[in-house]
């Protein structure tokens, strides 16, 4: 079955209501937009800003995650209140089982772990890095920042939490005095208009990073070794927000 038949038959069965253009599906109910990028003869297309990128290797390889996050999309979810949840720091056992069943890119290293927790429930994970001290421009001199970097933040899949990004951050901002944090915004899925909400500001683009997908596994690859199709993401977009002033 080729990835558009694939997807198509997800959405009829969970009953979604979508036009079809070639490989670009949209969902009138609610505005989106998910363009389909298939691994046989791959061409990256143009980015158009507001379009969900759905690459053919994240969906084979995503399982119930990646459907669940396609629907969330589509405003189907369970929503969460972040209001009547606790932020709790947490393992990295713990935060490395819930990020590598509901984040894009699995777990990571980080410092800082902070998990939401809805009751017993565990609902969210949050990462942030050590400090760095790097040299910025601030009203014409140059000051030397405690910047850190927001590495992972995941809720569970088939879930949107109200309010949870920004109670993790000032949770994070609490707890350690940053002058600066810094973080990415995943061009496949994001335009990163949550961080601008946030308050923090654009600050450059991560190039695009060429993969190739292991054939047996579609696992993404650095190298060409396993004898893999190439492709190119979208890179991401750069973003900061500073508390130094």
């Amino acid at each position: 079955m080729t990835f558009t038949e694939d997807f198509s038959e997800f959405l009829n069965g969970q009953g979604v209501a979508f036009e079809r253009d070639g490989l670009l599906f949209s969902f009138p109910e609610n505005g989106v937009q998910i363009r389909l990028v298939p691994l046989d003869g791959f061409e990256r297309p143009e980015r158009v800003k507001g379009v969900i990128y759905l690459y053919e290797d994240r969906w084979r390889t995503g399982g119930p995650y990646i459907k669940e996050r396609v629907l969330a999309h589509l405003g189907r979810f369970r929503k969460i209140f972040a209001r009547k949840c606790e932020i709790k720091r947490i393992d990295a056992v713990t935060a490395a089982a819930f990020l590598d069943l509901h984040h894009s890119y699995g777990t990571a290293k980080a410092k800082y772990k902070y998990g939401m927790f809805l009751g017993e429930e565990l609902v969210a994970v949050s990462m942030f890095s050590s400090p760095r001290t790097i040299p910025r421009e601030i009203e014409g001199r140059k000051v030397p920042l405690r910047s850190f970097e927001w590495v992972r933040y995941a809720s569970l899949s088939g879930s949107r939490i109200s309010g949870g990004m920004s109670r993790m951050l000032a949770r994070f901002v609490e707890d350690t005095a940053p002058d600066e944090v810094m973080t990415y915004a995943d061009l496949e899925w994001s335009d990163g208009s949550t961080y601008s909400r946030m308050g923090f500001h654009e600050a450059g683009l991560r190039e695009p990073v060429t993969f190739w997908v292991n054939p047996s596994t579609f696992a993404r690859e650095r190298t060409p070794e396993h004898g893999g199709g190439r492709i190119v993401n979208f890179g991401s977009l750069k973003y900061l927000k500073q508390y130094k002033k």
